[in-house]
């Protein structure tokens, strides 16, 4: 009788750990997001010259000349 208290106190535990263990990825996730966040607020100009760089090499590629698929 004694082993199923110890065996239900021992899964009790391991379900808390397990909650523990979500609530500090969700903080790290946010700490994250907070971080990508700030960082695209303080580079924005750099970014958008960027990304508008990569855009105009995209859109000028000509792609009329590129390897057929025919079924």
């Amino acid at each position: 009788m004694k082993t199923k208290h110890i065996s239900r106190r021992l899964r009790a535990f391991a379900k808390a750990n397990e909650a523990v263990s979500a609530l500090e990825y969700a903080i790290l996730v946010g700490v994250v997001v907070v971080g990508i966040g700030a960082a695209l607020a303080a580079f924005e100009d750099q970014v958008t010259a960027a990304l508008t760089a990569i855009g105009g090499t995209v859109a000028s590629t000509n792609v009329s000349g590129s390897a057929t698929i025919t079924p």
